[in-house]
């Protein structure tokens, strides 16, 4: 199966911890520019850079890895409902779970 690296998981994670770009930047060794290339997915982190955001954010390497299947059932899922609907239900999701 082939798997692909999610920069917006990184984007997710910092979020989710109230944290700023520049915190996280420091604390990865990296510029903010840098970064927000990574959330963004235009380019990939070096394996010292994720195993440093693994540490910061408390999770797995596997963490930031997305399937190959998963990919391709968003992709599906996105042709019939609008990705702004996706994204509203998604938020929805996890305000109610905490």
């Amino acid at each position: 199966m082939t798997t692909y690296f999610s920069g917006f998981k990184i984007k997710g994670l910092r979020l989710k911890h109230n944290l700023q770009a520049l915190e996280v930047a420091t604390a990865l060794d990296i510029t903010p520019t840098y970064l927000s290339l990574i959330e963004s997915g235009k380019k990939k982190p070096s394996s010292k850079v994720l195993k440093k955001a693994a540490q910061l954010f408390n999770v797995t390497l596997e963490d930031f890895i997305e399937s190959e299947e998963l990919i391709n059932d968003f992709e599906e899922l996105s042709k019939k409902i609008d990705i702004a609907n996706i994204i509203a239900v998604l938020e929805m999701t996890q305000k109610m779970k905490g």
